[in-house]
C-alpha cells in the first residue's frame, strides 16, 4: 500500500501499513493472487466498534466514506516499482471498478439510504482463477479516512475477496491469511 498526494506531487511515499485518504490523497494497493477460486472482487471491511477496541484498532473518518472509489490501474509494471511513488509517477487510471462503503454494518443498519447496501458487491467480479496481478487506486472525493491496515483480527481495511458461490465469500488479507466473512 502506497500513498500519493496531489497537493505535493513530487513527494515520494513508500509502502507501509498507514492508509490516508482525502480529496488530494490516494492509496495504491497491489495484490498478487494465485488461486483456483473462479471470481474475486474488492471490498471494504469495518468490524464493529467493540471488536476494533478489543483488537486495539481504530480509524478516523470524516465526510462521506460510503462511496470510496476503486480504480483499476493494473499494468505490466514491475511490482517493485509500486513500492515507492509520487503523485507524478503513479500508475494512470484505466477504469472505475466501483465504490466501497467504509462503514460498519452496525452503522449501515441505522442509516436508511445505506440499508441493504451490503447485499450487492462493491466492485464487479473479475477472473482470479489463475495467477492475477491487480493494482488499484483507492480514492475519495469528499472524505478523510486514516487507519493502519494490520492484517490481524478484527478486519479493518480493503481486501481482495474471493467469490465462489452466492453464499460463500472469503476475504483474503494481503499477507494471505484467510478469514470467512459472515
Amino acid at each position: 500500500m502506497v500513498r500519493t498526494n496531489a497537493a505535493d506531487p513530487n513527494k515520494v511515499y513508500h509502502s507501509g501499513p498507514s492508509v490516508f485518504l482525502s480529496p488530494s490523497d490516494s492509496m495504491f494497493y497491489h495484490w498478487n493472487v494465485n488461486t483456483t477460486w473462479p471470481r474475486c472482487y474488492i471490498s471494504g471491511w469495518v468490524s464493529p466498534f467493540r471488536k476494533l477496541v478489543e483488537g486495539n484498532k481504530s480509524y478516523i473518518a470524516e465526510g462521506n466514506v460510503s462511496a470510496i472509489e476503486i480504480w483499476n490501474v493494473t499494468s505490466r509494471t514491475d511490482p517493485q516499482l509500486l513500492k515507492s511513488m509520487s503523485w507524478n509517477s503513479r500508475p494512470r487510471r484505466l477504469s472505475l471498478m466501483g465504490t466501497v462503503n467504509f462503514t460498519s454494518h452496525e452503522i449501515q443498519n441505522r442509516i436508511d439510504h445505506l440499508a441493504g447496501q451490503e447485499l450487492k458487491m462493491p466492485t464487479p467480479l473479475f477472473d482470479c482463477s489463475s495467477e492475477v496481478y491487480l493494482t488499484v487506486e483507492i480514492a475519495c472525493k469528499s472524505c478523510h479516512l486514516q487507519f493502519d491496515q494490520v492484517f490481524t483480527d478484527p478486519p479493518l481495511g480493503m481486501y481482495c475477496t474471493f467469490h465462489w458461490r452466492e453464499q460463500a465469500d472469503i476475504a483474503v488479507y494481503l499477507g494471505f491469511e484467510v478469514i470467512e466473512l459472515a
